[in-house]
């Protein structure tokens, strides 16, 4: 396993800590279909090998095979997604629709954004590719991952120790309201919880103290938080109307801001130094396991946080 220098402090009076925690739940549950689109609200998400199930397992690629994000298109946070079984469901307006599945598709093999590695997946077809380049102006295509993708991150920031999606790293990302208010009271415009594109919100009461915990519990699924997230310039767009806006970069940068982080080491440290930082990174498991609205999140042990919180 790969050491972060975190050091991971364990509750040896665990049912008393459990107590304490038991009245934090989970308020929402995100789950997001294709990589940069609009995001899917559910009620219970299953866990996967790569983490909950349907979340960023289509990605949009270019003509060389590289994903294509918010970042170069703020149009597609207005990508509406819904799901029909396994069938991925795409609309915009004034752009129609088209539906994504994996069903007798071509395999291809298109590039991870981190690490520019290659992944086994397979193509979206040629409807669902005309449909997307229309919106975007460039030819570009769908691909998914499949259950023997087996795509891992590199060694160097493989934190979680699970084969991944398209997601950039982290199979799950956690996330607490009441650190969002606490920004919010700071910020120079609001923002919603969704710019930073979790899967897991909760309401802990306490703003950061979500930088503390790690091995932690919902439902019958286990999880453990690796490491507070660097955010990226995707939390600037609107998910709604995809404009762009200043906030949230200038609270963090202002209150959340890694200047240094010398208990890390290598791709791990680069990664976090000079950003905002917002969420926890998570890996998940069992394979099976559930998580649902309202089920309470039970932490298990705790760790120095890497960000002071702020004053």
């Amino acid at each position: 396993m790969l050491k972060v220098g975190l050091l991971v402090l364990k509750v040896f009076v665990k049912g008393c800590y459990d107590s304490l925690m038991s009245d934090v739940r989970v308020e929402a549950i995100h789950i997001h279909p294709v990589k940069s689109c609009r995001r899917i609200e559910v009620e219970q998400a299953d866990v996967i090998a790569t983490g909950l199930k349907h979340d960023r397992e289509w990605q949009i690629v270019d003509e060389n095979g590289e994903c294509v994000t918010q970042r170069k298109h703020k149009i597609l946070a207005t990508v509406e997604t819904a799901l029909d079984g396994d069938t991925v469901l795409l609309s915009a307006n004034g752009n129609g629709s088209t539906i994504l599945s994996r069903e007798q598709a071509a395999e291809v093999s298109v590039q991870h954004l981190v690490g520019r590695r290659p992944v086994r997946a397979v193509d979206g077809g040629g409807e669902a590719a005309n449909w997307i380049s229309e919106l975007l102006g460039e030819r570009c295509r769908f691909a998914s991952v499949t259950d023997d993708s087996d795509h891992r991150a590199p060694s160097s920031l493989d934190l979680f120790e699970q084969p991944i999606a398209f997601v950039d790293l982290a199979p799950v990302l956690l996330t607490n309201l009441a650190s969002l208010n606490w920004l919010q009271e700071r910020a120079l415009e609001q923002f919603s919880i969704d710019r930073f594109r979790p899967n897991v919100i909760v309401d802990a009461g306490e703003p950061w103290i979500e930088d503390t915990w790690h091995d932690m519990a919902i439902g019958d699924a286990e999880l453990a938080g690796e490491i507070p997230w660097p955010r990226c310039a995707v939390p600037q767009i609107d998910q709604d109307s995809g404009e762009r806006h200043r906030e949230p970069a200038v609270v963090l940068r202002a209150h959340r801001w890694c200047k240094e982080a010398p208990e890390l080491e290598g791709n791990v440290r680069n990664m976090m130094e000079g950003h905002g930082v917002f969420g926890m990174a998570c890996r998940i498991g069992p394979v099976g396991a559930t998580i649902k609205v309202g089920d309470p999140l039970i932490v298990h042990s705790y760790r120095e946080p890497l960000l002071a919180p702020p004053a």
